[in-house]
């Protein structure tokens, strides 16, 4: 059943209620579908369904498409930092903008294809055998590397119509084995997976492990942008000195120059200790965003419903520093992209697997 929104809440998705207007003459001018009447309680209003809000949203909104298509990596050696809310709000955000979407879900755990609604419905069937055939029923990354299915088999539509998953499933372990078992394995998730889908999509975004194994490898080779989460807590602080060290090994060693966006999360403005992480943060690490993702409960409950924040608690300051995030990190992509126009933003040289090996099993 399609959900619908009124104008005012559809203005503040797309950053101001001041938007009416123009939406409103978008409307009148044939440009977007025409609002429909709906039941809100016992009244009746105008407003547009969510499916439609990307029709919206490319005329009004400030997430705009890129030049190319881009490749983005949403990795920390760090679980419980907000990884997966920062890639469920990416990738809303860029549907919601009228982008083609796709999440490649590389996380064992399945936080991210959870988060997108895949199979939202599972918990409501009490029925263990349906649920097991249906589990069984999905294909993903394995299945495709097997050569048991296409790659468009494995990618399906989840919340709005231009957004898609490749989720997550058990067989990902296997899959991060069988990787050492080929020749030039650090490419294979680039060559054969995004590659590929950069045809047809606008974004993609790989949410990866907190380990940094062979397929959180091949996401960093594949990506043009990473976005990394950095929590206000003493020992997501103490691990990124770790984890900076060690990233910027790897790009270089890996010949890479993918832009690097680290996001403060999980802050409190109540706790000094949290806020003086956080100025430590924006003062001495590279690439981080001026603005980021406060510890908040409407947080959670936007990734229980499936949706971006803003979606949830438009009104709400959090809604407000969202926003001003995304510009932030879209600004960022598109100075990348200038800055490399007309070059191969992926060129590499190939290592011994024993150097990535070793890299890899530091996490």
């Amino acid at each position: 059943m399609d959900t619908y929104l009124p104008l005012k809440k559809v203005a503040e998705i797309f950053g101001d209620k001041s938007l009416q207007s123009q939406i409103t003459k978008l409307e009148e001018a044939g440009e977007i579908p025409p609002s429909r009447k709906y039941r809100s309680g016992a009244l009746y209003r105008k407003g547009w369904s969510r499916n439609i809000l990307p029709q919206i949203g490319e005329k009004v909104g400030y997430f705009k498409k890129f030049e190319r298509s881009v490749a983005l990596s949403v990795f920390t050696t760090k679980g419980g930092v907000l990884k997966s809310t920062l890639a469920l709000n990416l990738a809303r955000t860029a549907a919601l903008h009228g982008m083609k979407t796709c999440v490649i879900g590389l996380d064992i755990q399945g936080d991210v294809t959870t988060a997108l609604g895949h199979d939202c419905d599972l918990d409501s069937n009490g029925d263990l055998e349906e649920i097991i055939e249906r589990l069984d029923q999905t294909k993903g990354l394995t299945d495709f590397f097997a050569g048991h299915v296409s790659l468009d088999e494995i990618i399906t539509q989840v919340g709005l119509p231009n957004l898609f998953v490749i989720p997550e499933t058990p067989e990902l372990v296997a899959l991060n084995d069988s990787l050492s078992n080929i020749n030039r394995r650090e490419f294979w998730l680039r060559e054969k997976v995004v590659n590929p889908l950069k045809e047809y999509f606008d974004l993609i975004i790989m949410d990866c492990s907190p380990n940094w194994n062979k397929l959180t490898t091949n996401a960093l080779v594949a990506c043009d942008a990473l976005i990394s989460p950095l929590e206000c807590k003493i020992n997501n602080f103490r691990n990124f000195k770790v984890f900076g060290h060690f990233l910027k090994e790897f790009k270089d060693e890996m010949g890479l120059d993918f832009e690097s966006i680290f996001v403060p999360t999980k802050y409190s403005q109540n706790r000094k200790l949290s806020n003086d992480i956080l100025t430590w943060y924006q003062g001495n690490v590279e690439g981080c965003t001026s603005i980021g993702i406060r510890e908040s409960v409407l947080a959670e409950e936007a990734m229980a419903l499936n949706l971006s924040i803003v979606e949830h608690a438009s009104a709400k300051p959090i809604a407000n520093e969202l926003m001003t995030l995304m510009r932030e990190v879209h600004g960022r992509i598109e100075d990348y992209l200038e800055r490399h126009q007309g070059l191969d933003s992926q060129t590499t040289r190939v290592l011994g697997a024993s150097r990535i090996g070793n890299i890899e099993g530091r996490f």
